[in-house]
């Protein structure tokens, strides 16, 4: 069994793992006396280690159970899970009698929206494989969806966020702009010297976040820059034939220029939507 790369919080840790047994038929791998259980959460094995609030894991559990990055959302988050099927996915859990709700991001994901216990909302996804030419059009698309999500914003409304403790739209644009600072040299070097092997430093947002001092920085300038970036790889692409399908090799195996768009175009998406919730949230 691998380590788990994911830590979720329960207030009651039997209740919780009543739930995830019952509901939604997650296997209990092993159990730590009253402090955290891990379990696998799909046909995968994919790990998850649940612990109760109130207790402090021991760091040789951390260790021994977690893997080094692993990602412990706040109770009432998102909790992201890719399946290869969504439509089976929902096939499998209706009869856990949860109200379930899908969504398509056209050209992007397919998902399936599950309220899970601890204010939780589990959302398993798959990807869609859209042709190149709407990869293309998806990528480019986004430069004004930015602009214009958050045109007409004021300092102090950009520091507006859905509930505290998320993001503002501040932090929000940001990230966003620094993911494609780090994925533009990646598609880069797959365009220079397409195949070679491609070495770089994980990209850790919440670790950006504190080091970049997105909490209180302006947007002006990451917005031009955003749009002078994506404008710069739309220009290669048009000018290198086969642009598209260059690849590099990593760590996760092989990634094509095609890939990484739609990444970044997806990513900006998701960021945009969230945004729009935020300025209806408050009404602005």
């Amino acid at each position: 069994m691998n380590r788990a790369r994911l830590l979720l919080r329960a207030e009651k840790l039997e209740s919780a793992m009543a739930f995830y047994q019952d509901r939604l038929g997650w296997r209990l791998i092993r159990l730590e006396g009253g402090i955290a259980a891990w379990m696998a959460m799909d046909e995968l094995n994919s790990a998850v280690l649940l612990a109760a609030c109130q207790e402090e894991l021991p760091e040789p559990l951390r260790g021994d159970w977690l893997l080094p990055h692993y990602s412990a959302p706040q109770q009432g988050s998102l909790v992201y899970q890719m399946t290869s099927s969504v439509y089976e996915t929902e096939k499998r859990l209706q009869e856990s009698g949860l109200p379930m709700a899908c969504h398509e991001e056209p050209g992007h994901t397919r998902s399936l929206h599950v309220p899970a216990i601890d204010g939780y909302t589990l959302v398993y996804w798959e990807e869609l494989h859209p042709a190149d030419e709407e990869i293309v059009r998806m990528y480019e698309e986004g430069i004004e969806a930015l602009e214009q999500a958050v045109a007409g914003l004021s300092a102090e409304q950009l520091d507006l966020s859905e509930m505290p403790g998320k993001w503002s739209v501040r932090e929000q644009v940001l990230h966003v702009i620094d993911l494609e600072l780090v994925t533009l040299h990646k598609v880069k070097f797959a365009l220079a010297e397409p195949g070679k092997f491609y070495q770089g430093n994980a990209f850790q947002a919440d670790s950006w976040h504190a080091g970049l001092a997105y909490s209180r920085r302006s947007i002006a300038n990451e917005l031009v820059l955003f749009r002078a970036a994506r404008q710069h790889l739309l220009g290669l692409c048009r000018d290198i034939p086969d642009a598209l399908a260059r690849t590099i090799r990593t760590e996760r195996g092989e990634e094509n220029v095609a890939q990484l768009l739609k990444m970044m175009a997806g990513h900006a998406n998701h960021h945009i939507r969230a945004i729009q919730r935020i300025r209806e949230r408050h009404g602005v």
